[in-house]
Order: structure tokens, then C-alpha cells, then sequence
């Protein structure tokens, strides 16, 4: 399907030159998805899958799938992970490959963790998806672009079983690309800080989230998500994102092995209209690895 030209401007300026990292609603039980040192930190083999359709019916809106692996190794002094990750908006398509690693110290009741991670990221670019009403480039029209290149990602974490903080650059290296002429930006290293919480409340869990994100030291996004825990069966929630997107969230426990999740999101501004939402959905398997776990508990 054609991308009309009047959301080219918008796609090239948000995505092409200053490509942004993905948004996920449901990161607080996959954070390895914006944090390698969260590899390990229950000491547990955990594989799980996202998938995120933001504002449904408009062309060329992104779509992001995301698979997910970790386990935690040595009785939790260290942990390894992986995500594998596809990502599309407009006239990109990127694929993304990352390796990461943990070494965890224990202290009583907490545990801090720190992470490291690599991989290839793979930027395609299909021009022939755009639709121009005014301007008929046969170059940009039929013209495929693929660039490839390696990052690398560091992050903290410090979590007790209900409480946790962490700060994390996912992909340290900014990337720009010269054809002898101009130089544009690919992508802006992003930097994250989250926060969590959990207390109870009639005997309930509840649970609050926060997590900040910057692009570049600038472009500040806050997320802050507060769920329950209902008969021990569902986390259900709501979340808003710079007071502008509003969402709900339901995650349920099928036995001790399975969490199932799907939220939606919709935004507030002009975007309101002409799209169905942004849905997202999770699945997640854990199998405890070692009968030694410092938290009984899994809230983060």
C-alpha cells in the first residue's frame, strides 16, 4: 500500500534522520528490552514475544515485534539474555540483533546488577512505498536502501523484591551516514531511567512504574503505569505517557509458567482521530532454573 506524501515530511523527520527506539507499555516484566542488566536478575530462563500496533489504520504506522530470551547462570551471580527485533514505520524496516550479559551482587534482600550488550542493527529504507502527489523522482521513487551497523549497550539495576531502579543506554553509538556530499543522522542515542514500587494495599499488590526516557539528552518522554494485582491472577492497570497518551493494560498469570498481556493506548491530540488505538501484545514462559532465588516473588 502507497504512504500518501502529505505523512512523508512527518515519517522522514521523525524516522529517516533521527530514528527513535521503539515504545513498548508492557516493558515491566521484559525489561531486558531497554536494559542488559536486568539479564539474570531472577535467576530464572525466562523467552517471551511482543508485538505492538501503534495507531491502527493509518499507513505506514509503526509496528514493532520483539522476541525475547534470558536466563540467569552461577546461582544468579550472572545472567545472559538476547532479543531479536523488527521494527517498521513509513518507508524503514529494521531488523536488530543483541547479545547481553550480567553480572549480578547480591546483598541481602537486593541485588545489583550490571549489563552489557551488543549486536547489528540492520536500517532499510523502501522509497517505492511512497505516494507523491507533487514531485515525481524516479531516484527516490524505485530507490532501496540498507545500512548495517554494530552498537553496543550498558545499563545498572538495583532491585530488591519490591522495589527496583535503573538506568541504561540501550545503543551507545549515534549513526550517520555521508555520500560524499551531506551527512544525515540515523539514528540518536537514547537514554532510560525507570522506577518501580509495590506495596499493598487490603492485601493487595500495588504496583507503580515510572520510566523517563531522553533522545540525545534531549526529547524528554515519561511514562507512569500503576496496576493491581486482582486474586493474584491479573495485573491490570493504566498508563499515560507525557499526559498526551492514555492507555489499559491487562496481564494475566496462566499457572506458574505463563503471563499473557495485551494493553491499549490512545493518544489525545489530533491523532485521535482516524486511527483505532495502539494495541499491544505479550506472551511470556519462565521456568525456574535453580532452587536458590532471592526474590519469591516476581514484580518487575
Amino acid at each position: 500500500m502507497k504512504i500518501h506524501f502529505s505523512l512523508l515530511f512527518f515519517m522522514i523527520s521523525c524516522s529517516l534522520f533521527a530514528q527513535q527506539d521503539p515504545l513498548y507499555s508492557q516493558y515491566q516484566f521484559n525489561q531486558l528490552m531497554i536494559n542488559p542488566a536486568y539479564a539474570g536478575m531472577y535467576n530464572s530462563l525466562s523467552a517471551g514475544a511482543i508485538s505492538r500496533f501503534q495507531w491502527a489504520g493509518i499507513d505506514g504506522a509503526p509496528r514493532t515485534n520483539t522476541v525475547i530470551i534470558q536466563s540467569g547462570l552461577l546461582e544468579g551471580r550472572m545472567g545472559v539474555g538476547g532479543l531479536v527485533l523488527n521494527d517498521q514505520f513509513g518507508v524503514s524496516n529494521n531488523y536488530e540483533v543483541q547479545l547481553a550479559g550480567s553480572y549480578n551482587i547480591n546483598f541481602e534482600h537486593a541485588r545489583l546488577g550490571m549489563g552489557i550488550q551488543g549486536g547489528y542493527i540492520q536500517y532499510g529504507y523502501d522509497f517505492s512505498k511512497v505516494n507523491f502527489d507533487y514531485l515525481d523522482d524516479p531516484e527516490i521513487l524505485n530507490g532501496h536502501e540498507t545500512i548495517s551497523k554494530p552498537n553496543v549497550g550498558l545499563g545498572l539495576m538495583y532491585m530488591s523484591e519490591r522495589f527496583f531502579v535503573g538506568a541504561s543506554v540501550p545503543r551507545i553509538l549515534n549513526v550517520s551516514i555521508t555520500d560524499g556530499m551531506t551527512t544525515s543522522e540515523r539514528y540518536k542515542r537514547h537514554y532510560y531511567f525507570t522506577s518501580g514500587f509495590v506495596a499493598e494495599i487490603d492485601r493487595t499488590p500495588v504496583k507503580l512504574m515510572t520510566l523517563v526516557r531522553s533522545m540525545n539528552g534531549e526529547d524528554v518522554s515519561v511514562d507512569i503505569t500503576a496496576s493491581v494485582f486482582l486474586d493474584a491472577i491479573v495485573w491490570a492497570g493504566l498508563t499515560v505517557r507525557d499526559f498526551k497518551h492514555f492507555g489499559a493494560m491487562a496481564i494475566f498469570s496462566l499457572g506458574d509458567n505463563l503471563n499473557v498481556g495485551y494493553s491499549f493506548e490512545m493518544p489525545s491530540n489530533s491523532l485521535v482521530y482516524g486511527n483505532y488505538g495502539t494495541h499491544e501484545i505479550s506472551l511470556q514462559f519462565t521456568f525456574k532454573t535453580s532452587p536458590i532465588t532471592l526474590f519469591q516473588q516476581k514484580y518487575f
